[in-house]
């Protein structure tokens, strides 16, 4: 056979069903075996590639990939260099012990490719050598002649050749809401988007309505599916880090550099004084150790999982620990519609009575019927091809099944109407765009037609003036249109379709989507926020733009833009971004398409979260700044392919994830400054000694012992905010998602050089008075923990005093802080710990200088605090550029 497949790039939709028949070199009796057999082996089966994933010894590997980590391997090797090897110990220990939690954090299990692949069934009916026969779905080949009938999934992407009624559900692979109606015999345009291409049925979709035939054109790796499974596969390797890993990664880079620096410029200057080559390296590690926060990669994942564990009890499932804090950075959400801010269920919300009086659902709800209101109910579960289960729930196509909803909301019996004897019925077609039944009634017979506004319309004998009007009105609210109408009939008057005139106009039936509860209120919370909230979707522009004003959203016609507007346009281009950026809502979007959107939002400077539920939806979760998928109604992939999944599927339900978000960059925030603050007054120590020509204040080890143990057990602590309760009333600015800034700074400096200061002076003044070198560097390692003590009571909050207990306060903190302080005096008197730390009992004249030294640090620091408080609420007269 002739290869005239072009993958993802064949425009099959555009080619007639004789020209696809003759291209598969395939016909209507099917392939034969050995046809089969050779093209099995030219495309092989009919599977969506898996993707592999990292093992453990590479996500392992990857935690040392880190300019921190080099500087303490470096120091691990010096150390052994020169014989240190109880420093060489602590180093490799530290080293393992993070990169052990870093690999627990990575590891899960990316199920995006495998969940692509379940949704392609294991069977499927193909007619070969003349007969129909039930395979594995894995065994199609392009050429196969393939059936579909309503409650299957189709198996491979399939050019239909005949369709009766068929209406295929895409919603999850297109974003379309409602099934469409396939028509075989339509010459569609190569340009046409996947939702409009009515010629083909695409793997992974579902028949929920009708039959159909068609020739397997794409399989496998081919499939429209797969090339979304293709993007998810891309995007997951070249995935956006969150906003909260970026600003580690500078953060650890500025730090490495700064460090390398300073080592270089004090060893210049001790090498010019006349020092050696050990003193030179003892030098090194210790600014080393001192500089880099060995505790700050647990503490954040403390902090992030604590934030996780709250998350979870409102309804948000972490699955990548950096999200929670990237949510609360973001500073626009790009939704999914269908199944997200919808129910993804159609609904009868609106009838307008043949008089003009509009009646919505919540009215008859209330039980404020209007006359003929029942009598449309009653037409709506006549003119019906659903029928109800053993359990009484309904089956059948969408728009059925809510018109049975609309029969019982109306007092009437589902059950019974169905069960009246049909005289007469003409299913819905496409070209005739209505259906009409004819059942017994007590009068004899009666004829019920429902379908399109402007072909029902034609067949009524009185219709008011404007009835068109009314049906475009509806329309532009966002509903799907039917109209109702019926006749007194007799079955002997002749064939159905001989009588579908002079009928009487019942009313018109609205038809929608409906919004989830309380999605309007979280969208303008969201708003209130500062959060910006553009709508994505696989619908009509005109339904888009009503669902985006039922929303709240201040969206006109010119604020939509349409998936064939985006086509003509460069995804790469500053054209492209401009039209993204000014849009509030995307329609008849493509998956590749809203990845694009996606990446044009990032260019914009926005840190965008993205919510979804569908397949479709995967690319753009896996490539935003945070993805969000729905839990209940969401599928596999999109779960797999988001950072967050909202277990309640509510909408509404992110902004507490978003709260959570904000609280959790605070509590971070308080840990950096807190890890910065200490280790730079570790790094000042130094530098003073050095000048007035005193020995190193601390060991390596010693340093070691502060930042892992001391200090960690009070930073951890910082995770466990639980915020003060105006999140959601500040806008996401920038500094929201800056851990450093001139704040920052200014928080930090006073204590820094108080501790400095107080360090140095003491270290003088007991070598002074005779002390050993290592009895006043206990001095020094005492006080430095007293230190800690007190500027974790100061940062616990960065705004009030600390001496106000504010709700909901953090009492884990202050478990933490007597536990440092404990742990440190019980090593004073353990005899393995005075070895290895070369520490021993202070007496009370230390106890008293360490005590009136930290008092100097809490104090000096809330002066800092108070000074910023006054400034921020003085007049701005100008801004204070970020660091």
């Amino acid at each position: 056979m002739e290869n005239n497949r072009l993958g993802a790039n064949q425009a099959w939709h555009a080619r007639t069903a004789a020209e696809v028949f003759v291209q598969q070199d395939t016909r209507n009796g099917g392939l034969t075996q050995s046809e089969v057999d050779e093209r099995l082996s030219e495309y092989g089966p009919n599977l969506l590639p898996e993707v592999r994933r990292a093992g453990l010894i590479d996500i392992f590997a990857r935690q040392f990939a880190n300019p921190l980590i080099y500087l303490l391997i470096v120091a691990g090797v010096l150390s052994l260099a020169i014989g240190d090897r109880l420093d060489a110990v602590f180093i490799f220990g530290v080293l393992t012990t993070n990169a052990l939690v870093g690999s627990y954090q990575e590891y899960k299990a990316d199920a995006g490719a495998r969940a692509l692949r379940n949704l392609v069934p294991q069977v499927a009916r193909v007619v070969r050598n003349g007969a129909v026969q039930e395979i594995s779905a894995a065994e199609i080949v392009p050429g196969d002649i393939v059936e579909l009938e309503s409650g299957m999934k189709v198996t491979a992407d399939v050019r239909l050749v005949d369709a009766h009624g068929l209406r295929i559900d895409e919603s999850s692979l297109t974003g379309e809401s409602m099934p469409v109606l396939k028509d075989a015999n339509l010459l569609l345009d190569a340009e046409t988007v996947a939702g409009d291409r009515l010629t083909m049925a695409h793997a992974g979709t579902v028949v929920v309505e009708g039959r159909g035939k068609g020739i397997a054109v794409e399989t496998g790796a081919a499939t429209l599916l797969a090339g979304i499974g293709s993007m998810l596969s891309d995007t997951a390797r070249n995935a956006a880090e969150t906003p909260l890993v970026r600003k580690m990664a500078k953060l650890a880079r500025r730090i490495a550099v700064g460090t390398v620096g300073l080592i270089l410029v004090l060893a210049a200057l001790l090498a010019l004084q006349g020092d050696g080559w050990r003193e030179l390296l003892l030098l090194a590690i210790a600014l080393a150790v001192a500089a880099i926060p060995e505790g700050l990669p647990i503490a954040v994942t403390v902090a992030l999982s604590a934030a996780a564990s709250r998350m979870a009890q409102r309804n948000v499932i972490v699955r990548s620990l950096p999200a929670v804090e990237g949510l609360g950075s973001c500073t626009l959400i790009a939704t999914d519609k269908t199944g997200t801010l919808t129910l993804n269920r159609l609904t009868v919300n609106r009838v307008v009575l043949a008089d003009g009086t509009s009646v919505e659902r919540q009215q008859w709800l209330d039980g404020m019927m209007r006359d003929g209101l029942g009598e449309i109910g009653r037409a709506a579960a006549i003119c019906n091809e659903a029928h109800l289960t053993d359990t009484g729930s309904p089956v059948g196509d969408a728009v059925d099944i809510a018109l049975l909803d609309l029969a019982h909301e109306t007092g009437n019996e589902p059950e019974q109407l169905l069960g009246i004897e049909r005289l007469a019925i003409m299913p819905y077609e496409p070209a005739a765009r209505f259906a009409a039944v004819e059942a017994r009634s007590p009068e004899g017979s009666r004829l019920v037609v429902k379908g399109a506004p402007e072909t029902v319309l034609a067949m009524c004998a009185e219709c008011p003036e404007d009835a068109l009007n009314i049906a475009e009105k509806i329309a532009s609210e966002g509903y799907r249109v039917l109209v109702l109408a019926d006749a007194n009939s007799a079955s002997a008057a002749g064939p159905i379709h001989d009588r579908l005139h002079g009928l009487r106009l019942l009313g018109f039936v609205g038809l929608s989507d409906p919004l989830r509860l309380g999605v309007v209120e979280a969208v303008a919370r969201c708003l209130q926020a500062g959060i910006s909230v553009r709508m994505i979707t696989g619908d009509h522009p005109t339904t888009a733009l009503a669902i985006a004003r039922q929303l709240g959203l201040d969206a006109e016609a010119a604020n939509v833009v349409t998936g064939s507007e985006l086509a003509r346009l460069d995804p790469e281009s500053d054209a492209f971004t401009h039209a993204v950026s000014e849009a509030e809502v995307f329609a008849r979007i493509e998956p590749a398409q809203k990845l694009a959107i996606v990446k044009a939002l990032q260019r914009s400077d926005h840190i965008v979260a993205v919510t979804g539920d569908g397949v479709n939806d995967g690319p753009a979760l896996h490539a935003a700044d945070i993805g969000v998928a729905m839990g209940k109604g969401g599928t596999d992939v999109a779960r797999a392919a988001s950072d967050l999944v909202i277990a309640d599927d509510n909408f509404a339900t992110i902004l507490a994830g978003i709260e959570e978000g904000r609280v959790t960059f605070l509590n971070v925030r308080k840990i950096v400054i807190f890890m910065l603050a200490t280790g730079l007054a570790e790094i000042l120590m130094f530098i003073g000694a050095l000048a007035f020509g005193l020995p190193m204040p601390l060991t390596p080890v010693q340093l070691l012992w502060l930042n892992i143990v001391t200090n960690g057990l009070q930073d951890v602590t910082l995770g466990f905010g639980k915020g003060e309760g105006d999140e959601l009333q500040k806008a996401p600015r920038r500094k929201l998602a800056t851990l450093v800034d001139h704040e920052a700074i200014i928080l930090m400096l006073p204590g820094t050089i108080v501790m400095t200061a107080a360090a140095v002076w003491i270290m003088a003044d007991h070598l002074a008075a005779g002390d050993s070198v290592d009895e006043a560097r206990n001095t020094v390692l005492f006080i430095v923990v007293l230190f800690q003590n007190a500027f974790l009571l100061t940062v616990r909050n960065l705004h009030m005093p600390f001496w106000r207990w504010h709700p909901p306060e953090n009492g884990w903190l202050f478990a933490g802080l007597s536990t440092a302080l404990v742990l440190h005096i019980v090593a004073q008197h353990v005899p393995l710990t005075q070895t290895m730390l070369g520490i021993s009992p202070v007496g009370a004249e230390v106890v008293a200088q360490g005590l009136g030294a930290a008092l100097l640090v809490l104090f000096s620091t809330e002066a800092a605090k108070w000074w910023l408080a006054r400034r921020r609420s003085a007049p701005v007269t100008g801004t204070l550029p970020m660091a």
